[in-house]
């Protein structure tokens, strides 16, 4: 048995946004922790996504030291200039084809929602913190004194008391409490291809007149979808182009869909000719985005679209439980990934940390770990179901704003914590 006046241990495995933000909360409540990431430092996945904080921000600033919730917006932030002059994102909705402005969404009041990279997310929640990196977890072990050693591929490892996998949507630690596992991972029918660019500010110009943070929009025609996300302005970081505006931007399709199925090609020239392919049946601006901007030497990179909903009454085993994309994948097409990420540390937080401590530290903890495994999926599964039919959706143009749309889709409704949404909906079909 664990000694009654034993220091809890808590070992995080991975250092995104969910296992950094733990790291901040254990450091600030006093609770050891030791935090292994398998990559070699901060840089080595480059820029990353775009991501849309909104009703998580209350959370992840009571997560962090006042000091460093302070610096969120200015240090994280795609455009900070627009930020300080509050002018939100509205994520408009367009018909590709006609060019029309189908939805968007109300105007937020200020730092209500706010854009940031993950990249520069990640660089500031982990100050302060010692990664140890280059630690790729092969397998982890518990026993019946409370103990959980995490064993890593170069022959380090580590003993503690309880281990929260934060390592992502491929989750190892998953695949070892849920071994059938498999049985709920999906590959959502659709193909996605991305890419980044860079851009003058002549050359963005007609982008930033419908929105200055992202957009997106369907074809009606080929089913097409469409997202154009701004990463960063000139001069908004000190690591800032001070000329160059850099975007992403990503376009998917159904696969398989009716009529003749086009998988992802596998070089990079036949991806060239797809997207532009898929492009010219669109109206301006969108059309010159991709013909004018997306050249034969352009890195377009495949995004295989996958996402895992945790069962109700999930239950995970002894002192190991799941946090973020290890506990609920899900697609990107609402955007909310991150966010339950980040509400994920303070529902943790809230029902876990307090017997983390000599003076608590006993079997209640498990119970602990049940109550926060309940919020958790609670949550998150509806989300991840939402954003399924949210991908779905998006290649269905007909189911959005034609003869067979049902109401507001989740691809266009509003973006809720605690979200109700009927899972007998999410049903995989054609999606053409």
């Amino acid at each position: 048995m664990t000694p009654a006046n034993a220091q809890p241990l808590v070992l995080i495995i991975g250092a995104g946004i969910s296992g950094l933000l733990l790291a901040q909360q254990l450091k600030r409540e006093g609770i050891s922790y030791r935090i292994f990431e398998r990559d070699a430092d901060l840089q080595t996945r480059g820029a990353g996504w775009g991501l849309t904080l909104h009703w998580s921000l209350p959370a992840l600033q009571s997560l962090l030291p006042s000091e460093l919730a302070q610096r969120i917006c200015d240090e994280s932030s795609v455009d900070r200039w627009a930020d300080r002059r509050g002018e939100a994102s509205r994520f408009p909705f367009f018909d590709l084809d006609s060019g029309e402005l189908k939805a968007q969404t109300p105007g937020a009041v200020k730092s209500a929602r706010i854009r940031v990279t993950r990249q520069r997310l990640r660089r500031l929640l982990a100050e302060g913190i010692d990664i140890e990196w280059g630690k790729t977890l092969s397998e982890i072990h518990t026993s019946d004194n409370g103990i959980v050693s995490a064993r890593f591929e170069d022959g380090s490892s580590c003993d503690g008391t309880l281990l929260v996998a934060c390592d992502g949507g491929q989750s190892r630690v998953r695949r070892v409490l849920f071994p059938d596992e498999s049985k709920l991972m999906v590959q959502l029918p659709v193909r996605t291809m991305g890419v980044k660019i860079l851009l003058t500010a002549d050359q963005i110009e007609p982008m930033r007149k419908l929105d200055l943070y992202f957009l997106q929009g369907a074809s009606p025609s080929n089913s097409s979808f469409t997202y154009f996300s701004v990463l960063d302005v000139p001069g908004n970081q000190v690591d800032s182009d001070p000329s160059i505006f850099s975007c992403q931007l990503h376009v998917s399709w159904p696969y398989p869909g009716s009529g003749t199925s086009v998988d992802v090609p596998t070089t990079n020239k036949e991806r060239y000719e797809l997207m532009h392919a898929f492009a010219k049946t669109w109206s301006e601006p969108f059309r010159s985005l991709v013909l004018n901007n997306v050249h034969p030497d352009t890195e377009i990179k495949r995004l295989d679209v996958l996402d895992w909903a945790p069962p109700l009454g999930l239950r995970s085993k002894g002192q190991v439980v799941l946090m973020g994309d290890a506990f609920h994948l899900m697609s990107m097409y609402r955007g909310e990934g991150a966010n339950h990420a980040i509400v994920d540390v303070h529902d943790f937080a809230t029902h876990v940390v307090p017997l983390l401590s000599p003076d608590h530290f006993r079997r209640a903890l498990r119970q602990a770990l049940d109550s926060y495994e309940d919020a958790v999926v609670s949550r998150a599964r509806p989300g991840v179901l939402a954003s399924r039919r949210a991908c779905l959706d998006a290649h269905a143009f007909s189911r959005l704003f034609g003869e067979n749309a049902t109401g507001i889709s989740p691809l266009l409704s509003k973006r809720e914590m605690m979200l109700q949404f009927d899972d007998e909906s999410t049903e995989l079909m054609d999606v053409a």
